[in-house]
């Protein structure tokens, strides 16, 4: 019986030690049939440099000439998947290391749950290895915001049936790609995860948490940390487009509420503290403007970028 081909693809922007790391630990999986393809999403050429030259010869390497976001600079590897025939794809944080039987369980799961169209693991702080930094959202109701992890106390299933597995680390049948499509491009970071675990879902297909496959995050490395203006910007303007594309009516309203309701809470607890940072209130304003402003739809196929650059590739897939 032949073993499914994985095609694993690790976007990285301006980080060549964090995704040589990443890589690194993928590298050491138990995994029979894993091609390695990295997606340079328009980096420092002095940065990519190093990269390519740090990669081993069998990581495949594509290029973008400009930083396309996370959804897009995904969907380059996303399409590349596609057009080599890989039966899943996995999408991968550079700024991750995995165990090295993860993607052997994540497969062995997903073979056995055909019903399944996107699958994820655990996954624990970087800096903080026993401690759970997602595993798998349940939505109450419905609404993004009123989300719950797994509660990860014994007896713990091996599976769980989820509403959203995070674009962190997520296992992706080919089936998906060709039928719902990969990433939604209106997006540039955040949401584009949850968006298409949403449309997923729509289609009938189930997304599943693998609770004994395990990675580890080092959190928001590439927007600045937790706290900076730029993930400030990202988050709540990308929500907009989110709830306005996912929701309508009460449940529309309910959503933005609840988001406004907690960032006023952020702030006042900021203000207390003396941690108060005005770049990032000044870019949550700027997002939620351009949040509401931009449709709730993709981009005109016109706007999509044309193939990456391929830098490098395996031997047998030479033109």
């Amino acid at each position: 019986m032949s073993v499914p081909q994985v095609m694993v693809i690790v976007l990285n922007w301006n980080l060549p030690d964090d995704t040589c790391r990443c890589v690194s630990s993928l590298r050491q999986s138990d995994y029979p049939n894993l091609i390695l393809v990295v997606v340079d999403n328009g980096s420092d050429p002095c940065l990519y440099s190093q990269l390519r030259s740090r990669l081993a010869d069998d990581v495949e390497l594509l290029r973008s000439e400009m930083n396309l976001g996370f959804a897009e600079g995904n969907n380059l590897g996303l399409r590349h998947a596609l057009e080599h025939s890989a039966d899943y794809a996995l999408v991968i944080n550079n700024d991750t290391v995995v165990a090295p039987d993860m993607v052997s369980r994540l497969v062995a799961v997903a073979e056995a749950r055909p019903d399944a169209g996107l699958l994820g693991p655990v996954i624990y702080y970087l800096q903080a290895p026993d401690q759970v930094w997602f595993a798998g959202y349940r939505f109450s109701h419905g609404i993004y915001i009123l989300r719950r992890g797994l509660r990860l106390t014994s007896p713990i299933q091996p599976t769980e049936d989820v509403d959203f597995v995070s674009g962190c680390g997520m296992l992706i049948r080919r089936s998906v790609l060709e039928q719902v499509g990969a990433f939604p491009n209106e997006y540039f970071m955040y949401y584009e995860d949850v968006d298409l675990c949403f449309r997923v879902k729509a289609a009938g297909m189930k997304i599943v948490c693998v609770t004994e496959a395990h990675m580890w995050h080092a959190v928001s490395t590439s927007s600045g940390g937790p706290d900076s203006p730029i993930k400030q910007y990202h988050q709540v303007k990308s929500s907009l487009i989110f709830y306005r594309k996912h929701f309508r009516g009460l449940k529309l309203w309910l959503n933005i509420a609840l988001r406004f309701g907690h960032a006023v809470f952020t702030l006042a607890k900021a203000i207390v503290r003396g941690q108060l940072k005005w770049d990032a209130v000044k870019m949550f304003l700027l997002g939620t403007q351009e949040g509401w402003r931009q449709p709730a739809h993709p981009l005109p196929t016109e706007t999509r970028p044309i193939s990456p650059i391929v830098e490098r590739s395996l031997p047998d897939q030479q033109n």
